[in-house]
């Protein structure tokens, strides 16, 4: 793929480089063939070009003349201009819009951002260049970390901006509080993603980094808009620690200054940040690489554009950094990264997010445009829970399996926007328990009847609370399946011997079509049913039937993910052609050399009669599962983890136990089991003689079970990028870590 980026990448300042810098690298590093579109306009140019206006001998007398009166100027146009064409993969040379629009540049996708790009004082107004209006129709055009540089654009060009995002097929901003401004005109998710410059680590900076030839310490002041506090504060911190300074502009300012940076190229810039002993700046970028070289740092706001700096710290946690007047110091400890561990990991977590954003943009899967019907959701936070499907009055709703595999509702021209799709999403209302007191409960619990826990994942509540239903309450249980072709889908059993089908754990979102009205038939003729499924088809089976039912029992899986059935269809025909027979059953954790997940072992049971057993956590499809690579979008925004359950119960493995409490673990098996409310103590007093359980806690029980959505990876995209294009069982085993 060929991406052009158009940014303010020929503006003589260091964030504006090493954001194009940084923006051209990431893509590279995920494998695109990235070029800098080389738009440059006058109002950019002449801000920074000591010799604008001049050409032919009048260029060569002012270049003369600027060498004997002013060579700084001189020799700062000179350095940027050859980082510029040194570093940057430029393609063509455009100095107004018409030139851009004429070019026909034949790219994949286009990206607009980082910087202020969309903000009209630094554009001139309107510029259709930085709204990709030149853009040839058909093609990905994308906003990565767009600025407004405010929390507002001007409504002088609302229509204009208006008509040209309606062509955008994917939309992000760098601050939190542009996006109510960019969202309105929009009519669209807008996401929040990080600078390009905090895409990348530390490390990949090396390549154009340079190590300040200075020996002595020193406070490195950034000062992009000239401010008599920040001078005042620095000479303060200057004379309390005895440090000379180190600054940006060409003339002397403060009273202990040893040089300036104002003639330095961006890698310059990027060593007199790492090896400064504080950094005291009111720029934006300033604040980012002290972040990201961990140096210790205060952020002392621009008058116009602080918003931003002020919507990075919070988002990273590091308000305390922020000193919106020298009076507010307290003392040096304002200036230190307090919890460095915590800093990397958020940071990690948003990168990843972007990075996701970006990738997933580049791919054209449109995760966030709106889901085609009422609900007025992205597909991003759908779960595909068929609540909206079921409980359409006429039948307006089909479920539609998108390119990766994943269903989601379609309304045809039957749909009579009565709002009962709305009402019934589970993203809007997530029917999450409301615990009472002395709920939850939490217990480690392990089936007496060792026959029955081998047969199960974990430690086999399942079986027994189907049995009580079953056979004590004359009852019908929900579960998941295989078919006659090894499609997961989701049953009823009537039987102790149809609920064995149900046992054990099927990692593939499974089909549930239809039955939420055949659970709602049996509720009404007063059956019990115990339904079990994960969280969000619970929540969904909440949302359709409306109401509560005492002859109700849902029972919810503590969930990894869901993993696409597209995948597993493709990985299951994998291995009917390879060994030549059809798969007649998966275990995808048989336990008998072991629970855990190194010694677990996955049995593919062929009609041949062939069998055959791999090691669980070093299967290719299993890896890809855990790792996150081949999960619906929404789970990365999961509303039911830690405690917002939506089951009278939650059934898990009760991982950690082994160091938790010794004498519940023998590696055959152990349930985590949360008790929600008094229906759920109903069903496990109903069953709890038949096992030998222990009373825990919520810190026990999630200190290795996820508390949070697992993150929503660059991998991912990338997987899915390589689906259809190569054989199922090389892409798999290409996202093994444990095979390389």
């Amino acid at each position: 793929m060929k991406a052009g980026v158009i940014t303010f990448h020929s503006a003589h300042n260091f964030g504006a480089s090493l954001q194009t810098w940084a923006l051209q690298r990431v893509l590279k590093n995920n494998h695109i063939n990235a070029y800098v579109i080389n738009y440059h306009p006058p109002i950019i140019d002449d801000l920074y070009n000591p010799l604008k206006g001049k050409e032919g001998i009048r260029k060569k007398l002012a270049e003369l003349k600027l060498k004997h009166d002013n060579p700084r100027s001189l020799q700062r146009f000179k350095n940027y201009t050859h980082f510029i064409q040194k570093q940057f993969d430029l393609v063509g040379d455009y100095t107004d819009y018409q030139e851009l629009a004429d070019a026909s540049l034949d790219l994949d996708a286009y990206i607009v951002g980082s910087d202020q790009v969309w903000n009209s004082e630094h554009i001139g107004g309107f510029d259709p260049a930085y709204f990709l209006d030149f853009v040839n129709p058909g093609k990905i055009k994308i906003s990565y970390a767009a600025s407004i540089g405010k929390d507002y654009l001007l409504p002088i060009y609302h229509d204009r901006i208006r008509n040209s995002l309606k062509s955008f097929t994917s939309i992000s901003v760098r601050e939190k509080s542009a996006v109510k401004a960019v969202k309105e005109l929009a009519g669209r998710p807008v996401d929040v993603v990080l600078d390009p410059t905090l895409l990348l680590p530390k490390e990949d900076y090396e390549v154009i980094k340079t190590v300040p030839s200075m020996k002595e310490k020193y406070i490195f002041v950034y000062m992009m808009e000239h401010n008599p506090e920040v001078i005042a504060f620095a000479n303060r911190v200057s004379t309390a620690t005895g440090l000379p300074i180190i600054q940006r502009r060409p003339g002397k300012l403060f009273r202990n200054e040893i040089g300036s940076c104002y003639t330095s190229a961006p890698g310059d810039f990027l060593g007199l940040i790492e090896n400064a002993e504080y950094v005291i700046t009111n720029s934006f970028h300033g604040t980012v690489f002290s972040i990201i070289y961990e140096t210790p740092f205060v952020s002392m706001l621009h008058s116009n554009t602080g918003s931003r700096t002020v919507d990075l710290l919070e988002s990273l946690e590091l308000n305390s950094h922020l000193l919106y007047s020298k009076e507010e110091f307290k003392d040096f400890e304002q200036f230190k990264i307090q919890e460095p561990e915590k800093l990397r990991k958020r940071i990690l977590e948003l990168r990843e997010f972007s990075l996701s954003f970006l990738i997933d943009a580049l791919n054209n899967n449109n995760i966030q445009t709106k889901v085609q019907c009422p609900t007025d959701i992205s597909k991003m936070d759908c779960y595909g829970c068929r609540a909206c499907k079921e409980i359409c009055p006429v039948g307006a709703i089909t479920m539609v399996p998108d390119k990766e595999g994943f269903l989601y509702p379609v309304a045809d021209e039957k749909c009579i926007n009565c709002g009962a799709c709305s009402r019934a999403c589970i993203r809007k209302h997530e029917h999450i328990i409301s615990y009472e007191k002395s709920f939850p409960k939490v217990y480690c619990a392990i089936n007496k009847e060792e026959e029955v826990r081998l047969g199960s994942s974990s430690g086999a509540v399942f079986p027994e609370a189907a049995r009580y239903v079953i056979e004590e309450k004359k009852g019908a249980v929900v579960g998941v399946r295989y078919d006659e072709d090894m499609n997961a889908i989701s049953d009823i059993a009537f039987t102790m011997e149809d609920v064995k089908p149900f046992l054990g754990s099927k990692y593939v979102k499974s089909d549930f079509e239809g039955m939420f009205p055949k659970i709602k038939k049996l509720l009404v003729e007063g059956r019990t049913v115990l339904y079990s499924g994960l969280p969000c088809e619970c929540a969904g089976l909440r949302s359709y039937l409306k109401k509560d039912y005492e002859n109700l029992f849902i029972s919810e899986i503590l969930c990894h993910a869901s993993p696409s059935p597209k995948v597993y269809r493709q990985y299951i025909d994998y291995l009917n052609k390879k060994h030549g027979s059809k798969v007649t059953n998966l275990q995808f954790r048989n336990k008998s050399k072991g629970w855990l997940s190194t010694d677990a072992s996955m049995v593919i049971e062929f009609a041949s009669g062939k069998s055959i057993t791999v090691n669980t956590r070093k299967n290719d499809y299993y890896r890809s599962f855990t790792k996150d690579y081949i999960s619906r979008p929404c789970c990365s925004k999961c509303g039911f983890t830690h405690k917002n359950r939506v089951g009278d119960i939650t059934m898990g493995d009760f991982w950690g136990i082994k160091d938790i409490d010794p004498s519940m673990y023998d590696n055959k098996g152990a349930s985590l089991l949360l008790v929600n409310n008094e229906r759920g103590e109903a069903l496990w007093n109903g069953i709890k003689d038949n096992f030998r359980f222990k009373e825990s806690n919520i810190r026990d029980a999630f200190r290795k079970n996820h508390k949070k959505p697992n993150p929503y990876k660059p991998e991912r995209m990338e997987f899915f990028g390589r689906l259809d294009k190569e054989p199922i069982e090389q892409l798999l085993e290409s996202c093994n870590d444990l095979k390389q």
